[in-house]
């Protein structure tokens, strides 16, 4: 797998070497990964809510304001898409407060190893669009001054 890292560029001109606009791979990566692990949680969520409305199993108490949850985490995740802060920082709130009152529900830490997994993914999510946002940020400095 190669690096694709952002490198200068250079115009055919030989005029002096402006950085790419291009963020990191690395960056990139994270955000990537955390709005891939908010569709999977979205996924999962509702395919457990539409089980339990329909009867087929009991878990948790879920119920249909579940949608609810399935929406916030679809927006959530859309914000993660397009690289907002806010949002990675919102996804994991909600996705520790969630993981609490179901243990409070439950009385049993269930999952602990998948949750400590997505809450890697989505920390990483805030660490990327952090870091993104960085970037811009210089890049726009740095162009403002050429």
């Amino acid at each position: 797998m190669s690096d694709m890292r952002a490198e200068p560029s250079t115009s055919g001109s030989g005029a002096s070497d402006i950085p790419s606009t291009a963020a990191p791979a690395d960056v990139l990566k994270k955000i990537r990964n955390a709005w891939i692990a908010g569709l999977i949680t979205a996924s999962v969520t509702l395919l457990v809510t539409l089980l339990a409305v329909f009867g087929v199993v009991q878990l948790f108490g879920f119920d249909a304001w579940e949608f609810v949850d399935v929406v916030l985490i679809l927006g959530l995740t859309y914000g993660i898409y397009r690289k907002s802060r806010v949002c990675a920082v919102f996804m994991v709130i909600y996705f520790v407060a969630s993981k609490i009152m179901l243990f409070m529900q439950t009385g049993k830490p269930n999952g602990i190893v998948v949750t400590l997994i997505f809450l890697y993914y989505y920390c990483q999510g805030v660490a990327g669009t952090f870091a993104y946002h960085r970037h811009t940020k210089n890049v726009g400095a740095i162009q403002q001054v050429s």
